[in-house]
């Protein structure tokens, strides 16, 4: 890697990140972010992008769960992936033009590390860390939002329901979380009801326990069993590029 990287090698820092992103910086370079990090609370429907409209500020997500929402034209909207602790929103602010192309929604609850754009602009022109880091993430976005779409034309909704239960266990590190059938009926652009459907069948597996919009994931390796291959594939991206951080 560079010789930036070469000269900052990881060192314990007094609080863990949370984002695997920032993680994944050397120390030095993560102390310089630090100062223009602002720890926010994201609540669930909360949006933090819009189809078109310029993006000001980018989201590290530290616990909260959001969708990437593509609209289409009779007004609904198709996920394009499920974010967590692995990614961050607002990447259009750094690779193009500033305007975002998707509808940016909170699903689950939690916190993000918010970042001024024009100020991570900045720091990316001077890091050859970070903009490595920027460039593996892409990639690996990149390939969770090809196998979503292929997920969304050949696999089950029972499939596709334990396939995001999973990346939301995931990206909040707990058991239980706060997911109503409606929200997930949004994020896979199906009906409520059949996302209900399939709930029960995996609540009867023993695999899942809801109650009031709280989700709780009881045996995670059948969760796993029940998901689809593009679960453990998307998996397979980020995990390629936390490997690649210090290659």
């Amino acid at each position: 890697m560079s010789a930036i990287l070469s000269r900052c090698a990881p060192e314990s820092r007094c609080a863990p990140e949370q984002n695997h992103l920032l993680a994944a910086l050397p120390t030095c370079e993560y102390e310089r972010l630090a100062p223009r990090l602002e720890d926010r609370a994201l609540q669930a429907g909360q949006l933090l992008a819009l189809p078109d409209e310029t993006i000001s500020r980018v989201y590290f997500l530290r616990g909260a769960i959001v969708s990437l929402l593509v609209p289409m034209e009779d007004g609904s909207a198709i996920e394009g992936a499920t974010l967590g602790r692995e990614g961050m929103v607002g990447l259009e602010a750094l690779l193009g033009d500033g305007t975002a192309r998707v509808e940016v929604v909170v699903d689950i609850p939690g916190r993000a590390a918010c970042m001024d754009a024009n100020a991570l602009r900045d720091a990316l022109g001077r890091s050859m860390s970070l903009q490595r880091l920027i460039q593996q993430y892409t990639l690996a976005l990149l390939h969770q939002i090809a196998r979503t779409a292929g997920c969304d034309r050949r696999h089950s909704v029972r499939e596709r329901v334990a396939c995001v239960l999973l990346m939301s266990h995931d990206g909040v590190d707990r058991q239980t979380f706060h997911l109503t059938h409606e929200s997930l009926g949004v994020m896979l652009g199906v009906r409520r009801a059949s996302v209900t459907q399939a709930a029960t069948s995996l609540h009867a597996a023993g695999l899942i326990t809801y109650r009031r919009g709280s989700m709780t994931i009881v045996d995670v390796n059948g969760l796993r069993a029940a998901a689809c291959l593009d679960y453990g594939l998307s998996c397979e991206a980020y995990e390629r590029l936390r490997r690649s951080v210090w290659d």
